[in-house]
């Protein structure tokens, strides 16, 4: 009883990690973001061409935005945190098989 209760203990604290973790990446993605939009969109106006060179151009962007790369990074912690890679498993299959019998 109490090896199983360990376990459940462990399982728990890893859990409740992963998602403080997942919190502190979502922030951090936030925050970085602001913080580079605010200084491409600024320093334009401030330093023109002299600190940042050719970063947009009339047609658009030029290079692939970080922000949309850390996003599917961000989208793949997500799906490791909230586990959704294991919702389609034989076990949810089964458990699904019984819940329409029953219906």
């Amino acid at each position: 009883m109490k090896n199983s209760k360990d376990k459940s203990l462990l399982k728990a604290k890893k859990r409740v990690k992963d998602l403080k973790e997942f919190y502190k990446h979502v922030v951090a993605y936030i925050l970085v973001n602001l913080f580079l939009a605010f200084v491409w969109k600024f320093s334009f106006k401030i330093f023109g061409d002299f600190v940042i060179s050719n970063h947009f151009n009339d047609d658009g962007f030029t290079h692939i935005p970080i922000w949309f790369i850390w996003g599917i990074f961000l989208v793949a912690d997500a799906i490791n945190t909230f586990g959704f890679t294991n919702r389609f498993t034989k076990n949810w299959e089964e458990k699904k098989i019984k819940e329409f019998m029953n219906e």
